[in-house]
């Protein structure tokens, strides 16, 4: 199965829909603490000591000596405007607003999606997918807390459902543009793993692209950098857990290998990614990204014993001109040691996987001169009326391991086209019809209905 080697992704740069990451970047959060720890006790420095000195200087020894008790109290007069002072400049450097509360400095947000899913030969039914609650905290000095907890499905019980912690990590700014991050983070390959809040994407589901050939949602523990070479070059680069090889498969590929309670740190990964917004073409972003790591990790360190890695390559790009948005992905990985895999656990996974697809949006109120809200006045002034088609191929099995068995389920092509309208910048109605195909021919094509939102501090 071939595919060209392009990676197109779309946000409108029309309607602004509201970027979570963005919000992580520059404001950090947590759980207010019993104390309050951006607020120490100020620090007696030299400065401090000496403006204290000087004050006391200027009644002069001999307002001193008549007076010592009125000294005193002015003395303390003094030291307790100093104390405020350095309070509100110790809240200045650090971003916060003088004398900021817990309140200030936390930020509660989150983001959800209802769907509703009917296949045309096959089960209908309802689906609160997934429920998002974002806490972070900013403790001062460029440190910053920020954390994701999901529920999925509504309910959690004998294997249905779930509810995991998807974000927790401390970043840590180094200088003006770079920055340390530390915890639980999102793999940077692809777009849709780092943004994917349903209010930055069209379709009531995901790229099915960005959920086999990169596993999304992908969380990994470690640590990373992050930060920009100029204004149009930025990366990201970590190091972390690795996957768990005994959970990849024929059809469902690498997903299976992620972990997410207590991730073995035995045979750990390195990825990154670089964007490149060039001056010369306006609404466009081109991105590359990549992982390397090893299979024989385990939860809680109980490793499977397999000699296998997994190597991963992405491109992808943005472009916003006039009324249209176009995105698109570019994937491909590999599997060392994918026959060892089989032989160990019987889960015929191949040695090569891949897949591609290309989105267009077309903003209708934009695109249509007097087609839409037309003042201020009007019901939802700020609303967006999005049609959208997305093509898409992959294949789990695009290359069997030695002895290693087809599967005709594992050859997808996907037609996803509809509607999304976004009533205000966070909220969106989104309806969409899926033409679903692979080489058994079994599958059954989809309608699926949905809304979204993302809850803004």
């Amino acid at each position: 199965m071939g595919f060209p080697l392009l990676r197109i992704n779309l946000n409108s740069s029309h309607h602004v829909r509201p970027d979570l990451n963005n919000m992580r970047a520059t404001r950090a959060v947590g759980p207010p603490p019993l104390r309050r720890p951006g607020r120490k006790r100020p620090r007696h420095t030299t400065i401090t000591w000496a403006l204290r000195a000087a004050a006391a200087a200027g009644r002069g020894p001999r307002g001193l000596a008549q007076d010592s008790s009125d000294t005193a109290a002015e003395l303390a007069r003094v030291n307790r405007k100093l104390d405020v002072l350095y309070a509100e400049l110790e809240d200045l450097r650090s971003g916060a607003a003088p004398g900021a509360s817990d309140a200030d400095r936390l930020t509660i947000s989150g983001y959800g999606e209802y769907h509703g899913n009917l296949t045309q030969d096959g089960s209908k039914y309802s689906d609160p997918h997934r429920f998002v609650v974002y806490l972070g905290y900013d403790f001062g000095d460029d440190i910053s807390l920020h954390s994701e907890t999901e529920i999925e499905h509504g309910f959690v019980a004998d294997g249905d459902g779930e509810i995991s912690i998807e974000q927790l990590y401390a970043d840590i700014q180094l200088g003006d543009t770079s920055g340390l991050r530390i915890g639980r983070m999102l793999n940077p390959l692809g777009i849709i793993n780092q943004r994917h809040e349903p209010t930055t994407f069209s379709g009531v589901e995901r790229p099915n692209l960005e959920k086999y050939i990169i596993p999304s949602t992908w969380s990994q523990d470690g640590v990373g950098l992050w930060g920009a070479v100029s204004e149009n070059v930025t990366y990201e680069l970590q190091l972390t857990s690795g996957l768990d090889g005994s959970g990849f498969s024929d059809k469902d590929g690498i997903r299976g290998g992620r972990m997410k309670e207590r991730p073995g740190l035995s045979d750990p990964a390195l990825s990154g990614r670089l964007d490149w917004r060039p001056d010369s073409a306006g609404g466009l972003r081109l991105g590359g990204s990549f992982y390397s790591g090893g299979a024989d990790n385990g939860n809680q360190g109980s490793d499977p014993g397999v000699d296998s890695r997994v190597d991963i390559l992405a491109l992808d790009f943005e472009y916003s001109i006039g009324a249209f948005d176009l995105r698109g992905v570019l994937a491909q990985s590999h599997i060392s040691g994918a026959d060892d895999l089989n032989a160990a656990f019987g889960n015929n996974v191949g040695e090569e996987q891949a897949g591609w697809y290309l989105q267009a949006d077309c903003h209708l109120f934009e695109a249509f001169e007097g087609f839409g809200p037309s003042d201020e006045d009007a019901r939802f002034p700020d609303s967006d009326l999005v049609a959208f088609l997305r093509l898409e191929e992959y294949d789990t099995l695009d290359q069997l391991a030695i002895g290693g068995a087809g599967n005709p389920a594992a050859s997808r092509e996907e037609t996803t086209f509809g509607l999304g309208y976004w009533l205000t910048p966070n909220f969106v109605v989104k309806a969409d019809y899926q033409v679903l195909d692979d080489d058994t021919d079994a599958r059954s094509n989809q309608l699926s209905l949905g809304i979204g939102w993302t809850l803004l501090p």
